[in-house]
């Protein structure tokens, strides 16, 4: 394992988006698993995941983490913000044309619909985490944490009063229930299995997809 020291961590921003964009690719797609579930990858280089991409790297909150004696991107959490206003002005991301886009994009869109965050709290502004990856050899380094840290630290210094997650496996929820986070909305994938057309086999057991949340006020 890596001395915990021997990272650096830093503000993403959208000179960064080639060598994050790698990163998904290698290491969350292939152990994403609702991917693992549907046996599809993506690209983060073109499509909705890039659009989403280059909105979370301009927004001033996403963070990485970069071994100092290598120079490679260890891990990142990717987040954006969204004010209440905007909310009903969000533009759509365009048709869904991968695998990736119409089967996991489309079964979180329909898990997530049962939570309108802005109606069921008085948070003006809010704090969305997109994707947190941390690469497989450098697990057990408190990298993942540190990162989610460091984005709400920054969120709550913009002015967002609330934090909001879609967490599909185990660890992640370890992480953000340490951290104070709430489940707000719970479903059993298997339970969805045989109208998405999932592999539950593939998933390890991790067949519960959670919207959670964390007050910043």
């Amino acid at each position: 394992m890596v001395d915990a020291k021997a990272f650096e961590y830093f503000l993403l921003k959208p000179e960064n988006q080639d060598e994050v964009a790698k990163l998904i690719e290698e290491d969350y797609f292939p152990r994403e698993p609702l991917c693992r579930g549907f046996h599809v990858t993506a690209s983060a280089s073109s499509g909705m995941t890039s659009r989403k991409l280059r909105e979370c790297l301009a927004s001033g909150v996403s963070f990485g983490a970069r071994d100092v004696s290598t120079g490679a991107l260890a891990g990142v959490r990717l987040s954006y913000t969204k004010a209440k206003a905007e909310a009903g002005s969000e533009k759509p991301l365009g048709e869904r044309k991968t695998e990736y886009e119409i089967k996991v994009c489309g079964l979180c869109d329909e898990i997530r619909s049962k939570v309108n965050i802005f109606e069921e709290s008085d948070a003006e502004a809010i704090l969305y985490m997109f994707v947190l990856c941390v690469r497989e050899n450098y697990g057990g380094c408190g990298i993942a944490k540190k990162l989610v840290q460091m984005s709400i630290e920054r969120g709550k210094a913009l002015g967002c009063q609330l934090v909001l997650a879609t967490v599909s496996n185990m660890f992640s929820s370890r992480i953000f229930s340490s951290l104070g986070f709430k489940t707000r909305y719970s479903v059993d994938v298997s339970t969805l299995a045989s109208d998405w057309e999932l592999d539950l086999s593939a998933m390890e057991g991790n067949t519960a997809i959670h919207i959670i949340t964390k007050s910043l006020q």
